[in-house]
């Protein structure tokens, strides 16, 4: 047994030692992977609408907007559609929109900014407080298209909160920050992974078939998410 274990662990070892990501252009079809984010118009509109038909699949909704104020209208019918007069969100230089927040307050929907005390008991308090505002508002640091994911790095003015505590989640994104596959996303920009506090990837809204192996949405997150594609 001794053996056999030391044989396994070792080929583990060696297969650490020696791995690399898989190359996204390897594979016969495939959009090459963006470098620096950017790729040739064409293949943006495939990966895109691989993203799309991903996202949809995970009942998801994907929208288009040419400017923040068509962006701002987008969110407020989000927020319309769930009885949302308030919102959660990062900091407005953080969502890759300039000026959403100026275009949300014109259209009555406040945002709702919060400081969290490090003290357990008055930090579960000031979270319950919050556990009424039902939009939050957050940037994209990428999207992959196989997918249908978002990608989002914690940091300054990037509260966690925003993606994980309302039951709406409104995510923007550049539409020049669309990768294949995840692999191709970490081999063009590996800093990702370090760059804030945490890095998550959220395909789709929350889900779980823990229970019963019924399929439940917005157990461990939010129960909706839309993306909003800009320029």
């Amino acid at each position: 047994m001794t053996g056999a274990r030391e044989q396994i662990l070792g080929a583990i070892r060696d297969g650490l030692r020696h791995a690399v990501l898989p190359d996204a252009e390897a594979d016969a079809g495939a959009v090459a992977a963006p470098r620096a984010g950017t790729a040739g118009t064409v293949g943006r509109e495939k990966l895109w609408q691989q993203f799309t038909e991903a996202l949809t699949a995970l009942t998801g909704r994907v929208h288009h907007a040419a400017s923040a104020a068509e962006a701002a209208g987008i969110v407020a019918a989000v927020a319309a559609e769930h009885g949302a007069r308030t919102y959660l969100s990062w900091d407005g230089d953080q969502l890759g929109c300039d000026g959403i927040l100026e275009e949300l307050a014109s259209r009555g929907l406040a945002r709702v900014t919060y400081d969290l005390p490090f003290d357990g008991e008055r930090r579960a308090a000031e979270v319950a407080a919050l556990g009424d505002v039902v939009l939050g508002l957050t940037g994209s640091d990428a999207a992959i298209a196989e997918a249908g994911a978002i990608v989002l790095a914690s940091g300054p003015g990037r509260g966690r909160l925003a993606s994980l505590l309302p039951p709406v989640h409104v995510a923007i994104v550049s539409a020049s920050r669309i990768w294949p596959s995840l692999p191709a996303l970490l081999a063009d920009a590996p800093e990702l992974v370090g760059r804030g506090a945490n890095t998550v990837v959220i395909a789709g809204p929350s889900r779980t078939a823990d229970i019963e192996m019924t399929l439940t949405h917005g157990v461990h997150g939010p129960k909706y998410l839309h993306v909003v594609v800009m320029p």
